[in-house]
């Protein structure tokens, strides 16, 4: 056997210390060691923000609320968009079309509209005079959207 002046030492001749488990430690001369972070304080949760044209769509539903054909949900007249559009500019409220689609999206797929417009009858316009009759499909859309909103209560 020839000696190569090498000498091999095996994991289990190694002496078993706290030290040598896990990480090994490495001692700088005049090391500090190092401070953990202060966490900052939980903020509370903010409150979700409401859309400026969820307010401005409800302010405009505040004014179409002086139309009885509005306030009792009962079936609106087909491009209904326009006397809204007149009624905004008479009343010179700002509102965007996307403020007057948001808003007849909200009023048509309520609970109170549904139902008027599932009994059939007549369609109105805002000042209440009859536009139009409520078609078979119509009523038949009504029905499935009502079908397909949760039960109140």
């Amino acid at each position: 056997m020839t000696r190569t002046g090498k000498r091999i030492i095996t994991r289990e001749q190694l002496p078993v210390s706290r030290a040598s488990v896990g990480k090994p430690v490495y001692n700088k001369p005049g090391a500090k060691p190092k401070p953990k972070a202060k966490r900052k304080p939980r903020q509370p949760p903010r409150p979700p923000k409401t859309p400026p044209s969820d307010l401005r769509a409800r302010e405009l539903s505040d004014s179409l609320n002086n139309y009885t054909v509005w306030l009792d949900r009962m079936p609106l007249a087909l491009g209904i968009e326009k006397q809204v559009f007149k009624h905004i500019a008479d009343l010179h409220l700002s509102a965007s079309k996307r403020v007057v689609n948001k808003l007849l999206h909200y009023h048509t797929h309520n609970r109170a509209y549904l139902l008027a417009v599932g009994r059939g009858g007549m369609r109105f316009n805002l000042d209440g005079t009859e536009a139009g009759a409520i078609t078979q499909g119509e009523r038949d859309h009504a029905g499935r959207v009502l079908a397909a909103m949760p039960q109140p209560g």
